[in-house]
């Protein structure tokens, strides 16, 4: 099928995707074009988070300007808006993913362990492109507080928008088989956002034909926020053991400015044609963000002019720049 025919067919009311759970940044642009419109609580990695706020409105995704590449480190400024585009490094064969994966397992391990407690709350800062509103800028800049401890956001409630206290328990409790690891990351994170009949979710497919759900679930996984080190480090093990898994040839740039490991898996030929890829700091490997990154001509009608990008263009992007533990609701730390 045309895949720009299959895009323009999409409306308001479509229902949410049944096939393999997609991955954080094609997921957004789906809750951006209407297909999807539920509140997300943080998905439980480094003391990072994969925002709650998506914001529907397709025409006012902008394109970047910044290239992709460099060196350099910190918080980093949002890329600003120009006119270039920015665009990807080519993924690398696979081999070279995985033995970063592994080295960063090694390097998170030794993380110090944060100790949340019931009453705190969760303060996340994100630099997104391409989930704005019609009236925003992109890039643009949200501040957001969850409730550590929160009823609602817990044991299915809310499908799986898991509470911060949730996905922080559930990453501590990672055991060491990478396999199983995958059962259980399928699990919190299921094609079907609902919770599983099965304890063993996708039981009976092969290897290559879970490494989507795999991939995705294990980048909710690795944005989990409070982090726990050796459950992080579980997660970048369990996702170095994907069938073609790769890594960008050089470091890239997140929506932030700062340079970052770039890993992805082959997308599927009759998926929508959009790579999505988790970002982690090349030094210290910890959990950076998302990009979605177009892999051919891509077109998205909405409700004005529609949005179009070119083969290697970000579509989305989030940079977690700040993230704490405070006392209250609207506290900054």
């Amino acid at each position: 099928m045309d895949e720009m025919s299959k895009l323009r067919e999409w409306r308001a009311d479509a229902p949410a995707p049944g096939r393999e759970r997609l991955a954080p940044g094609r997921r957004r642009l789906l809750d951006a074009a209407g297909a999807r419109r539920r509140r997300r609580m943080p998905a439980p990695g480094d003391w990072r988070v994969v925002s709650g706020a998506v914001a529907a409105g397709v025409t006012a995704v902008a394109l970047l300007a910044t290239s992709l590449g460099g060196t350099g480190g910190g918080e980093g400024a949002p890329a600003a808006a120009g006119d270039a585009q920015m665009r990807t490094a080519t993924p690398t064969a696979p081999g070279k993913a995985s033995e970063l994966l592994q080295k960063a397992a090694v390097v998170v391990a030794a993380d110090p362990v944060p100790q949340p407690e019931e009453g705190d709350w969760v303060y996340v800062r994100e630099v997104s492109i391409g989930f704005t509103d019609p009236a925003g800028e992109s890039p643009a800049t949200t501040e957001d507080w969850h409730a550590y401890a929160d009823p609602e956001f817990e044991n299915w409630n809310e499908g799986d928008d898991h509470s911060p206290r949730e996905g922080f328990e559930y990453l501590a409790a990672l055991p060491e088989d990478t396999d199983a690891v995958l059962q259980k990351a399928r699990w919190f994170y299921p094609e079907s956002g609902e919770r599983p009949d099965s304890e063993n979710p996708g039981a009976g497919r092969s290897d290559a034909d879970l490494a989507d759900w795999n991939f995705g679930s294990l980048s909710l996984l690795a944005g989990t926020v409070p982090t726990h080190p050796v459950g992080q480090s579980r997660v970048y093990e369990a996702m170095a053991t994907i069938p073609g898994l790769r890594v960008a040839d050089t470091t890239v740039k997140d929506a932030a400015g700062r340079p970052a490991l770039a890993f992805s898996v082959d997308p599927d030929p009759d998926d929508m044609p959009v790579r999505d890829e988790m970002l982690i700091d090349p030094e210290k490997y910890t959990y950076l963000g998302t990009r979605s990154v177009a892999t051919d001509d891509l077109g998205l009608s909405g409700a004005g002019d529609g949005q179009e990008w070119k083969k290697g263009d970000v579509v989305t992007s989030t940079a977690v720049v700040s993230t704490a533990l405070v006392d209250d609701d609207g506290v900054r730390p």
